[in-house]
């Protein structure tokens, strides 16, 4: 855990120093659906600097966040939880992007990205008096393909199809001969996110 909380606030403090000098900076919102979890919201803020007109680099901070629960009625107009479980993943990820021209009001957008993510798992069984949680920690990567509509001279508005890819893993102990033991969970999958680009924010 101390290392995870290392990790994020290395990528924290890269990403605030680039946030102070950036020229482009992209917002987005969407869902992802891992393989060893539900399908869950995804949002995420990337800050950096365009090399030419094309090609920009950027650091990405994204969240993926899941909450199950179950209720049962008390009253009239009340309701008591018996059971909560949450997933909440964070990747942070050094980025290339390329954006060019399809038509004069359309753009295709190209990202490709690779970092390290950090997931914690909780669950609270009220009825029967369970509470665990547990964070599991790993390299991921991304690749994303859409369409980019200039809104105005320095800001896009764009729609992208990503694939995450990433199975962060926790120590689990070791077996009864004395050899270690992995829990790995597959967060790999398919997702959907729109947002908006803009350009010398903060200049």
């Amino acid at each position: 855990m101390k290392r995870s909380m290392l990790i994020l606030a290395v990528f924290s403090f890269i990403v605030t120093q680039a946030m102070a000098q950036n020229k482009m900076t992209e917002l987005n919102v969407g869902f992802l659906g891992p393989s060893d979890a539900e399908t869950g919201f995804w949002g995420g803020l990337n800050v950096g600097r365009m090399v030419d007109e094309n090609i920009g680099m950027s650091f990405g901070l994204h969240i993926y966040r899941r909450t199950f629960t179950k209720n049962i009625k008390v009253g009239a107009n009340a309701e008591a939880t018996t059971y909560e479980e949450s997933s909440t993943m964070i990747p942070l990820m050094i980025q290339v992007h390329y954006v060019g021209p399809i038509s004069p009001a359309l753009d295709l957008k190209i990202t490709a990205g690779l970092g390290y993510e950090v997931l914690w798992n909780s669950v609270n069984d009220y009825k029967n008096k369970n509470e665990d949680s547990d964070s599991y920690t790993g390299f991921g990567w991304q690749l994303a393909a859409g369409v980019s509509m200039p809104i105005s001279r320095a800001a896009d508005f764009f729609g992208e199809l990503f694939y995450h890819g990433g199975s962060p893993s926790s120590d689990a102990g070791t077996t009864v001969e004395g050899f270690p033991v992995r829990t790995e969970i597959d967060m790999s999958g398919l997702g959907l996110r729109i947002g908006l680009r803009l350009y010398s924010f903060g200049i």
